[in-house]
């Protein structure tokens, strides 16, 4: 039986390597639960609870790829990706190049929006703010570390984390007063496809953060100077996903419960838009809460743009340095000139169509889940192929949910192209 100091050493050890999946959470934990998940819930009510855990376990192979092809071979999904052909690799680029530059735009907007009445900043625009929480963030980035990433998204997660289960117990059972002409709206209805495509494209996150979780899985090892074990991976692993569903499913309810069936709907303005959102809050647990609630939800969205800003240009670097290997210069250089190129392409977005927030948000988590089937596709041919040992392939269950999953993801791609340009 092991001593109570060798469980203990345990523990602290298993601590010491959850990160990367927390990283995940972070990510995650921005636009699509803030804005999207309590839209779904002011929008159609607690009943899209449903949707948003299928969705959630839908896509979850194809995130879980990430650790598990990572920690069975020691190798990003990348070198998997080259592995299958160049042709996975260029796909794989293109696309990410793609969305990389959209979901900067989108989440530093959203970031900015949210962003207090700092002194000097208190007469920007948000396109404005956006340029200033770019420079600070790539300042940041480009003189951090992961170590120093991890601790910064874990402790900004923290106090968001425990206002939004504070807000979400005092509110479980209560009910709106209805508004006399509140017609209920039918998610069923072809009119409401486009939003449901929109609020599925980054829940729980894109797909290609999967990749993102393969390199944090390095730079983690690297950061402990010790391999992570399967066992130890997969509890990382579950612990991000796990807290990024329960946190989505609660902002559906907390929309819910504060705002459907009043006759109030959510705000396209960035000042409507922070005011509601705090407001869930505060009417739960009081106005006191207002300045904590404003600040907790400004610094997950900071956590989540650094984790953006930092991560898709990493990815990118990554990439074109297999792609390439000839490149002269390293892939520390590589790396700070895709988060300077990503982020002005991300902000001329920002500055030449940010007119409206709710908009803005939709197109790119559209966008996000057109290409998902893509992303998803690559993942799935690789924990299949014969590059993954064979003790770290999928069981017949896995199999059955992945591919249950795109058929999802093509499916609902194709409904949403043939009711836009053909019907």
């Amino acid at each position: 039986m092991p001593s109570p100091s060798s469980r203990n050493k345990s523990r602290l050890g298993l601590l010491k390597k959850i990160g990367p999946g927390i990283l995940m959470a972070g990510a995650a934990i921005g636009v699509s639960h803030i804005v999207q998940s309590t839209r779904a819930g002011a929008t159609y009510g607690i009943g899209l609870v449903w949707l948003v855990l299928a969705v959630n376990l839908l896509k979850y192979p194809f995130f879980e790829a990430g650790h598990r092809y990572t920690l069975a071979t020691g190798e990003t999904l990348l070198h998997g990706y080259r592995r299958l052909g160049p042709a996975f690799l260029y796909a794989f680029l293109a696309l990410n190049t793609f969305t990389a530059i959209i979901s900067i735009a989108g989440t530093t907007f959203v970031t900015a929006i949210l962003t207090p009445k700092i002194p000097g900043l208190e007469s920007l625009n948000p396109s404005q703010v956006s340029a200033v929480l770019l420079l600070l963030i790539f300042l940041i980035v480009s003189l951090g570390q992961y170590r120093w990433l991890s601790r910064i998204i874990k402790l900004m997660m923290t106090v968001l984390f425990v206002a939004t289960i504070a807000a979400f117990l005092r509110s479980v059972g209560s009910d709106n007063q209805t508004a006399a002409d509140f017609v209920p709206p039918e998610f069923w209805a072809a009119a409401s496809l486009p939003f449901l495509i929109a609020l599925m494209g980054w829940m729980p996150a894109p797909i290609e953060l999967s990749v993102w979780q393969s390199l944090w899985i390095k730079a983690a090892e690297e950061e402990n100077k010790e391999r992570t074990s399967h066992s130890e991976g997969s509890v990382d692993f579950h612990v991000g996903y796990v807290m990024t569903t329960l946190l989505a499913t609660i902002f559906v309810a907390l929309g819910a419960w504060v705002m459907y069936g009043s006759g109030e709907s959510y705000a396209s303005s960035s000042t409507g838009f922070t005011q509601q959102f705090v407001s869930l809050y505060t009417s739960k647990l009081g106005a006191w809460t207002a300045p904590i609630i404003a600040a907790a939800a400004f610094t997950t969205l900071l956590s989540t743009t650094i984790t953006v800003v930092d991560a898709y240009p990493r990815s990118l670097a990554a990439t074109i340095r297999l792609v390439i290997p000839s490149l002269p210069g390293s892939e520390r250089k590589a790396h700070i000139v895709a988060i300077l190129v990503c982020s002005l392409a991300g902000w001329l977005i920002i500055a030449f169509s940010a007119q409206n927030l709710t908009t803005l948000i939709d197109l790119i988590t559209t966008a996000a889940f057109l290409t998902a089937p893509v992303f998803a596709y690559l993942n799935l041919r690789l924990v299949l192929s014969q590059h993954l040992p064979a003790e770290y392939r999928p069981g017949l269950l896995y199999k059955a949910l992945s591919w249950t999953g795109f058929a999802y993801l093509v499916g609902f791609s194709l409904l949403f192209l043939w009711q836009r340009f053909f019907s």
